[in-house]
């Protein structure tokens, strides 16, 4: 009589961890689909803002921001919105700061200095936060530049904060889905904790 319980809240927990599994898996497919996005300016609308989310800078490398900046640029030359909201965090060690690179950056690929806002963001969804106080219109909202598989994540936590948002990402963002097996599986927990939880609990999912 003693094993019965045991055995219940063995198969109930079983259970619990096989739809978590389930529910895991559901939301990677979703990562996937919701990552083919165009990255043509027109296939967007015109915004209030095109919003550059941050991503941690080790070093020297700036590939991956730089193409979130060219990409912004192009945004913003093909007249999709007429400010470019920056956000930025101090940097950790080991990490090299980027706002005064991606300004000058913006500036020299035809990005005006007056359309230029910059925020101070630990995070995405704190970056996020701020673009919908900033900036967020019911009929225009922003064009958030982050990469193809964040796509979801931020549309999700976008949300969470009331923020109307279309994702645009770099075109170099789009890879085969199993060459980021890594990013495939951070976004998808992230999705899930974040739906469950709460987008401020899964802040690690995006950069």
């Amino acid at each position: 009589m003693l094993f019965g319980p045991v055995r219940l809240i063995s198969k109930l927990l079983s259970l619990v961890v096989f739809a978590a599994v389930v529910y895991v898996v559901v939301c990677g497919v979703q990562v996937v689909n919701a990552s083919r996005l165009s990255t043509a300016p027109d296939s967007v609308r015109p915004a209030a803002a095109i919003v550059v989310l941050a991503e941690p800078v080790a070093k020297a490398d700036r590939t991956d921001l730089t193409a979130r900046l060219r990409h912004a640029a192009l945004l913003y030359r093909s007249n999709r919105a007429p400010k470019v909201l920056l956000t930025w965090y101090p940097p950790s060690a080991g990490e090299v700061g980027s706002l005064s690179y991606d300004t000058s950056w913006l500036e020299a690929h035809g990005v005006v200095s007056s359309a230029l806002v910059a925020r101070e963001a630990p995070n995405a969804v704190v970056a996020l936060s701020k673009a919908a106080k900033l900036f967020d219109r019911r009929d225009s909202g922003v064009i958030v530049v982050t990469d193809a598989i964040d796509a979801l994540w931020t549309q999700g936590a976008g949300s969470a904060d009331g923020l109307t948002l279309q994702v645009s990402p770099p075109p170099s963002s789009k890879k085969f889905v199993f060459d980021e097996i890594g990013p495939l599986l951070r976004e998808a927990t992230g999705v899930a904790v974040g739906r469950v939880f709460g987008f401020g609990r899964a802040a690690w999912a995006a950069y």
